[in-house]
Order: C-alpha cells, then structure tokens, then sequence
C-alpha cells in the first residue's frame, strides 16, 4: 500500500507517505487517507497521537500534475475539491493530536496536509509552496481559511498570492511550523516530541483537543464559503486557463 498505516504500541501510530516518485496525490491516494482515518483511528479509543511522514527525504506530499488538474470538467472539479476538504477535515478533527514531520518539498495538496496537522515539524532543507497562482488555478476556499486560522490573514495572503517558495525556517517565523530542526537533529528531535505524548493522559488529550476541533468548526462556521464553486469558477465555459495549462503540462502542483 502506497500510504502505510503502523501501529507503533497501544498509544503511538504512525501513518507513512510513499507514493513513488514526488508523492503526489490524487483522488485515490486521498481516499486512501481518509480511509486510513476513518478505520484505523477515529475508532480507536487508546491512542495518543498520530505521526504522519514521508518515506521520500526529497518530497513530503505535491499536488497532481497539471495536466490531470487541466482534464478535469466542473463536476469533476467539484468532486476533486469535496475528496480534498474530506480528508483536510478528518486530519483536523482527528480525536488525538496528529503531528507531521516533514523532510523535503511541501506544495499543492501537500500543504493542505501539512495546514491541517495539530503540529509541523520539519528539517531546516524542506521547502514550502502553494503554486496554484503560478498555474492560475483557484486555491480550495477550506484551505486558504486554515492557512488564516493558523497564521493570520497578512502571511496567508502572502502564501497564497506570490506562489513563493518558503523554507522552513521562513515559515518558522510565520508561527506556522511548530519546531524546525538541522539534518542532524531532525530524526531524533521529532521522534522525542512524538514519543511525549505517549506520557499523557488519554482521557485529557482526548476532550482538550475536542475544544480545538470546536474552536475551528466554529471559525468555519462564521466563514463559509462554497469551496467547490470557487474553485471549479475558472473551469466555466469561455475561460483561456486551460490553453495556458498547456505549457506547464509535466509540471505537479
């Protein structure tokens, strides 16, 4: 299976990336995400905490290729967004906290993933973009509202609209990434902080985190927006972005 789910002990699970190539994901790599959450953890009453890592050190998690992006028609653009938003919301809503450790390249859907984490770990090398501007193609509406949860409207405006490629110490400063370590202590240093929780009590992990998950359903709450419709707007009838696509055809978001 190219997304692995393994239990660590009663109260550690880890859920590991390896998708070949970039990791890129797509509807199916999606689904068996969400799959994995709705199976293995949202039933499981022990466990303290989720890890979730690539075993790529080049690439986290990108985004699909353009060209499958540019091939999708409204309803499947709608489709694709609604996959996207379900597996943002069963990560952020996860019942334990779920930490990312990321080494290598984050964009596309890898920074929705990395966005919905309750931690984000990662080596000083990694790097961080949301190229949708680039390719002028609309960022999912639930993933924008995240990025304005975490770090404040200004520094999401900046993700969002430059395309820029940020490095995680960059990102640090944004208050984005929770801890940043050198090549040399990243291994060690997320395996401490991941090892922790397995000190804690369930119980209060359990309802503290239930008051985060309130706190962003009721940001969403007061900020609704149709996702899908932002997002498949560009695919109307009339619109030039398909024929620009073109050109970026082998590139992934």
């Amino acid at each position: 299976m190219p997304i692995i789910f393994n239990r660590k002990n009663d109260s550690l699970a880890e859920i590991n990336i390896d998708l070949g190539g970039k990791n890129t994901f797509d509807i199916t790599a999606m689904n068996e995400l969400i799959k994995i959450f709705e199976d293995n953890i949202e039933k499981e009453i022990e466990l303290k905490a989720i890890l979730i890592k690539s075993l790529n050190p080049d690439y986290f998690a990108t985004g699909p290729e353009i060209k499958e992006i540019a091939e999708l028609d409204r309803d499947g653009a709608r489709y694709y967004v609604t996959v996207l938003n379900i597996m943002c919301r069963h990560i952020a809503e996860s019942p334990v906290p779920v930490i990312c450790s990321v080494k290598g390249t984050v964009s596309g859907i890898g920074i929705d993933i990395v966005s919905s984490c309750d931690f984000r770990l990662a080596e000083k090398k990694s790097s961080f973009a949301d190229l949708s501007s680039k390719y002028g193609i609309m960022s999912p509406s639930n993933s924008v509202l995240r990025l304005t949860f975490l770090i404040g409207a200004q520094k999401a405006k900046e993700i969002v609209l430059t395309s820029k490629n940020y490095t995680a110490e960059e990102l640090y400063k944004f208050n984005y990434l929770t801890e940043v370590f050198g090549t040399d202590d990243f291994d060690g240093g997320t395996a401490k902080f991941f090892k922790d929780f397995a000190e804690l009590s369930t119980d209060s992990l359990r309802l503290k985190k239930r008051i985060f998950i309130d706190l962003w359903k009721n940001y969403l709450n007061h900020n609704q927006f149709s996702s899908e419709e932002i997002f498949s707007e560009l695919l109307k009838e009339g619109r030039d972005w398909k024929k620009s696509l073109s050109d970026f055809y082998g590139h992934s978001l």
